[in-house]
């Protein structure tokens, strides 16, 4: 069965819960309810790559980022950052994840976790932040970025138990070709590596639902009892509806 990542956004703008965690010790907070609920790992996000964001510099990113992490206690953290220089110092704090939304964009970042071995999920994107006109004409594309981006990974010496991949919802799919991506997860099986789902609340839900962001934990949870066999991770805003739906589904082999 999948493993739960809470999503913890330290950010001002994220998409659905943009300013709630931002004074750290709320983050911090946070952070330890999310493991009480049934988190298996926290993702920690401190520069929103919602539609229109602006790039964020890594000074800036750390300044939001090192009150939080100075607060862990040998917790599993990831790091959702595309800046290496703030990966380098999350790894120093304990991070076991660096979660790159940039695709591998950077040297620097492969050069390091390739030093450093701590896991990293390689999330498919074609540009960052998210741009709603930028699009894949279908998921072959996907697959074959994963191809030429996973050989890249392990020229530069990262091993394939590091690698996690991410198709990346909402980053050049549109709506249908995200349902189409999540109904086919077993193409990426071929790569070797381990899968991580990042569906929660986002946009291509609006194909079946009319709730705005916050309001589409349901459909989101929805989607999870189907991709809880299919993927490895699961990176999900409301841990606790989803430790308690996967015991009923567990107890009824479901």
């Amino acid at each position: 069965m999948a493993k739960l990542v809470g999503i913890l956004n330290v950010t001002l703008n994220s998409f659905s819960d943009g300013g709630k965690y931002a004074v750290p010790q709320d983050a911090v907070n946070r952070l330890y309810t999310l493991f009480e609920e049934g988190a298996d790992i926290v993702d920690i996000g401190a520069a929103s790559t919602t539609y229109g964001a602006e790039l964020v510099t890594h000074q800036d990113e750390w300044k939001i980022l090192e009150p939080i992490l100075k607060c862990l206690d040998k917790k599993p953290i990831s790091v959702d950052t595309y800046n290496y220089q703030t990966a380098e110092k999350a790894i120093s704090y304990g991070a076991e994840i660096i979660n790159d939304v940039s695709f591998g964009l950077n040297d620097n970042m492969l050069k390091l976790v390739a030093e450093s071995k701590v896991k990293y999920i390689l999330m498919y994107s074609l540009v960052v932040p998210a741009d709603k006109n930028v699009r894949v004409n279908n998921i072959n594309e996907i697959e074959y970025g994963f191809e030429k981006k996973v050989e890249a990974c392990l020229k530069y010496g990262i091993a394939l138990d590091q690698l996690i991949i991410d198709p990346g919802i909402g980053f050049g799919t549109n709506p249908r070709q995200s349902f189409e991506v999540l109904k086919n997860l077993e193409r990426f099986r071929k790569f070797g590596t381990e899968i991580l789902i990042g569906h929660s609340r986002k946009s291509f839900l609006e194909l079946v639902s009319d709730y705005p962001p916050h309001e589409r934990d349901l459909e989101t949870l929805t989607a999870s009892l189907y991709l809880r066999t299919q993927a490895d991770y699961l990176r999900i805003h409301n841990v606790n509806w989803h430790r308690r739906a996967f015991k009923v589904a567990e107890a009824l082999n479901f």
